[in-house]
């Protein structure tokens, strides 16, 4: 779980200040970006069905889907969907990531 925190925090951090046309604009953000989305849905993967049914309003299945689509189709990845995702959909989801974590370590404090 992490790793979720980890990459998603970085594509915040990477974004912070950036507008579309420069994220479109820019291979390395693009790709950057792509790649740690692709991570954090295979990390998601990972997680129990039980662990990510307590924490459903996050789209566990969408975050697993959007990895195969970047492995595998990646010529059909779409910058504005990969754009929004980034901006609106990360920030929500680090706030449970990071609320899972915290709930984890509370449970078993090893």
């Amino acid at each position: 779980m992490k790793h979720i925190e980890f990459h998603i925090a970085s594509v915040i951090e990477a974004l912070e200040g950036k507008t579309v046309d420069d994220y479109a604009g820019s291979y390395l953000l693009e790709r950057a970006t792509e790649r740690a989305i692709s991570i954090i849905s295979e990390a998601a993967k990972l997680l129990t069905p039980e662990l990510r049914d307590q924490y459903s309003s996050v789209p566990w299945m969408q975050i697993i889907g959007i990895g195969n689509l970047l492995r595998h189709e990646y010529e059909r990845v779409d910058t504005m969907i990969m754009w929004d995702i980034a901006r609106n959909h990360l920030p929500p989801m680090l706030i449970t990531i990071r609320q899972m974590i915290a709930a984890l370590d509370e449970a078993d404090p090893a």
